[in-house]
Formats: structure tokens, sequence, C-alpha cells
């Protein structure tokens, strides 16, 4: 520790970036917290010189660098061999921290006896083109004690990497972001950071994520296979027995990486996870706890359902129908509002409108499979669509429910 302030150095990394700058600038400089200095690192753009320009309007409020473009994370690592801080918080130059963001978490580091104690929040989703905002609620669906345990946050959350603060010891533990990684850097570094780590969580919503189509994960075209690829290798990191000292059950967490993959492309990497998944040995109460499962979806709809929907065909869908398939449970069909995949067939089942739904609205429950699932939980309700459940809510019990490796032939519908 240098003193009873110690400097906290927020570190901006942008490409093209000057429609969202400066309200990321402005979010930096007006923390409560008075001792950060905020590094803008401009990663080569070739806007003719618009980045540059946002950036240099707030003269010597901010440090500011202008590299050759290398990526996101030759940018990051640039910034952290610049930066004089104590710690580090990576602000990405469409988001925006509120105002408390660094005091609260640097109080909590502090408080907790721990200088180099690794600390995370809350924070909430702003969709550009609907102007909603959703907060994340992480502890609403799982224990302090889950969150804060290991990589939990990283791989069962994807917890959003600009939400933390992280102090500089923890680079010279774990080393600094893969260059060779365009789109998952983030994922690939906070792995290695907080893997067998001790963490904290805060209830504190302290960093909105702006979603717009503008965003890499929308236009960088290797982003799908860098991410099957890139959790694929995490996941062979780990031995089953550190598994379950995270994650609880080996195989439920193994089943959901692997819909996490598949919802990207599958490929070779489903296979892998896949592969491992076969080879287990039996769990002892997969059959207990797929009765407990099938008893939890039934409480959701007081024993009416007599078919399983899915709200939402897109990644998050697909996800979900792999973890259902796999505990034995078969969706009827998506319900999708976008008319271009209404009649169609999307991972083998049907894609129907809501129009279908609501003649069936009495005896069905609606699985929502979106990130965001708030504004839909709305249209349900608005149309008397009575039995719902959000991924977020049916997530943490997936967990904790082991898939039918035994019973593979029924899952695989061979």
């Amino acid at each position: 520790m240098t003193g009873e302030k110690p400097l906290v150095s927020i570190i901006i990394p942008v490409y093209n970036g000057s429609n969202y700058l400066r309200e990321a600038i402005e979010s930096a400089l007006g923390q409560t917290y008075g001792n950060c200095e905020v590094l803008v690192i401009n990663d080569g753009s070739n806007d003719h010189g618009e980045t540059e320009r946002e950036a240099l309007k707030f003269g010597d409020r901010i440090r500011y660098f202008k590299k050759e473009n290398g990526g996101v994370a030759s940018a990051l690592n640039f910034g952290i061999r610049k930066m004089q801080g104590e710690y580090f918080s990576w602000l990405s130059h469409d988001d925006v921290y509120s105002p408390q963001k660094i005091e609260k978490q640097l109080e909590a580091v502090l408080q907790s006896g721990n200088p180099a104690a690794l600390v995370q929040a809350e924070y909430e989703f702003y969709n550009e083109d609907t102007g909603s905002r959703t907060p994340t609620r992480f502890l609403k669906h799982y224990r302090p004690e889950q969150i804060t345990n290991s990589c939990f946050s990283v791989l069962q959350l994807q917890s959003h990497a600009c939400s933390a603060l992280i102090h500089k010891s923890h680079f010279e533990r774990a080393g600094l972001f893969d260059e060779s990684l365009k789109t998952i850097q983030d994922i690939d570094m906070w792995f290695r950071i907080f893997r067998g780590q001790k963490s904290l969580f805060l209830a504190d919503i302290l960093h909105m994520v702006r979603e717009h189509r503008e965003a890499g994960s929308n236009t960088i075209s290797c982003y799908h296979e860098e991410t099957r690829k890139e959790y694929a290798k995490l996941v062979r990191q780990m031995p089953n027995e550190e598994i379950r000292q995270v994650f609880g059950n080996a195989g439920a967490f193994l089943c959901r990486m692997a819909g996490f993959v598949k919802s990207y492309g599958g490929g070779d990497e489903l296979r892998e996870i896949e592969n491992r998944l076969w080879n287990m040995e039996k769990d002892s109460e997969e059959g207990q706890g797929l009765k407990e499962f099938y008893d939890k979806l039934s409480d959701f709809s007081q024993n009416k359902a007599k078919r399983i929907v899915i709200f939402g065909s897109g990644q998050y869908g697909i996800r979900v129908k792999y973890d259902l398939e796999s505990r034995l449970v078969a969706p009827e069909y998506f319900m999708d509002n976008n008319p271009k995949k209404q009649g169609t067939v999307i991972d083998g089942i049907p894609c129907k409108s809501k129009e279908e739904l609501l003649a069936q609205k009495g005896d069905t429950l609606v699985v929502i499979a979106m990130r965001n699932c708030e504004e839909a939980v709305k249209e349900l309700e608005a149309e008397g669509i009575p039995y719902y459940v959000t991924r977020q809510e049916l997530d943490p019990i997936l967990l904790n429910t082991p898939p039918a490796v035994s019973r593979k032939e029924e899952w695989l519908g061979k």
C-alpha cells in the first residue's frame, strides 16, 4: 500500500469509438473516489482522427496514448504497463461507470483486510434500441459463497470484466492479457486471475453495459469460433474434483458448458465436452436429482403444464433446450417474435408465433431464454400467459441437477 488513498488506474481501450467515448471518460472522471487516473488507449483508430479529437478534448484530465492497432488485449496490456496505480479497473469505451464504482469497491477491499482482494459487483444492461435497463441480480439467484468461489463468476455467470477492481499484483501472478485472442480475452484473463481465489461481491449496481449493434460480438467474424475454443480450453484445464469444489455437480457444470459451446456452433469443442460427460462415472444422485427437477418444473405451472415451450430461439434458447433435453425433458417448440424465424425448424424443433402459444396458454410452461428477460415477462403477463420461468431462475436449479448420462440414448433420442 502507498498511503491511505491508493491510486486507481481506470483504463479505457478504444478503437473507432468516438460515438461513445466521451460518456465513458466522463463517468471515469466523475468518480467520487478522488485518487484515480484515467488512461485512454487509442488502439490505432482509422476514423480520420474522430476518436483522437474526442479524447483530446479532456486535455490533461486524462493520460492519452495512441498505438498501432493490435486488438483490445494489446491495448489493455499497453495500459497496464503505463499505469501508475495500485489498482486496475477496465472501462470499455461504450460502457459507463456509476459515480461510486471505485469508491465502493475499494472500500470493500480495504475493509476485508486483504489489499489484493478481488472484487466484482452487480451491473445492468442498457439496450440502445429499446432504452430498457436490466440489472443482473446475481445475488437473487446464487449464494454469495458461490459467486465468490474461485472462477464461479467467470464460467457460470459470465460476469462482465468491467465490473471488477483488480490489484496490480494479480497481473504479476497470472500474467497479462493474451494478445492472440481478439474477442474473448476478458474471459481468458479473468479465469486465470480468479481461479483458486476467494473474492468479494457487492450488491450495488456499479456499471452499465451498453448493448448496441456495433459491439465486437456482433461485428468481429471470429467471435463464435474463438469463444467455443476458449471455453473448451478452460474446461479442459479443470479436473472433475476442482469442478465439484467450485460448481457442485461436475456433470451439471459440464452439461452447461456443452450447451454453451453448442450455442456458438458446437463442432469439435462440443464433442470433446460431451465425450468427457459420457466417460464420467455414474452419478449416484442422478435418479433422485432428476425427480426433484421434474417436481420443480411441475411447481412452476402448478402441475397444469402438458408441454414446455422456449420463448427465444437464439443462443440462449439453444442452451436452454440442451439443458432440458439432457434431463430428458423435451421442449415442444420455440416461440419467437421474429417473423423470419416463425415456421422454420431450429435445432430440430419448430419455431412458432405467439398466436399459437396463446391458444395453449392454460396448459403450457414457457421458459424465457434471453439475456434480459424482464421485457419478455411483461409481454407474457400482458397476454395472460400464467406459467413461465426465466432462464435466470432455472440456471441455479440446473446446476444442482445431474444430467441423465446413464440414459444417454434417451437423451440423444436414439
